[in-house]
């Protein structure tokens, strides 16, 4: 077993040996950055494989081609580390269902005769005398009339408005 300092030692040493190389790759050489490659030589019609040997080459890496855009060209580098995200935008909210217009009728009057009642409306400048089941120029028809209100549907989409009418006399 080693002692403490013999330990110490050795491993100062080991330091001092692999910063050396680190340093000096290549011998001593500054500037030039060499790689062993090895090569297959090709086979031959009569040569078998086990007679070959791989032959190793040095090579400079500086003499290598180099990427696209290192000889002046001007190309649009993609950043690989560009920030990424996961979140997906919710969907567009869905549009609102059609809705039909304010209803163009107002109120003037009523008359009660028995079971029929009759609604007097203005519509502009129109003067109109509604019962149930009456069609007002094809966009509106007069569904029922009961006292407070009077029940429209918005022909083209099937949608049921109301009138206040007050109430019964």
């Amino acid at each position: 077993m080693l002692s403490q300092r013999q330990r110490w030692a050795l491993l100062g040493g080991a330091l001092a040996l692999t910063l050396l190389l680190a340093v000096w790759p290549d011998g001593g050489e500054e500037g030039s950055s060499r790689a062993v490659v090895g090569v297959e030589p090709r086979s031959h019609a009569g040569a078998k494989p086990q007679d070959q040997a791989p032959v190793l080459l040095a090579m400079s890496i500086d003499t290598l081609p180099r990427g696209a855009g290192a000889e002046g060209e001007d190309k649009e580098v993609k950043n690989i580390f560009a920030r990424q995200t996961w979140f997906v935008p919710p969907p567009p909210p869905k549009p609102a269902p059609p809705a039909p217009p304010p209803l163009p009728f107002s109120y003037l009057g009523k008359v009660i005769d028995g079971n029929q009642v009759t609604v007097f409306v203005t519509q502009g400048d129109r003067n109109l005398a509604l019962k149930t089941g009456d069609v007002v120029d094809g966009v509106y028809r007069v569904d029922n009339i009961a006292p407070p209100t009077m029940t429209f549907t918005f022909l083209p989409l099937s949608m049921q408005q109301s009138l206040e009418i007050g109430g019964a006399n």
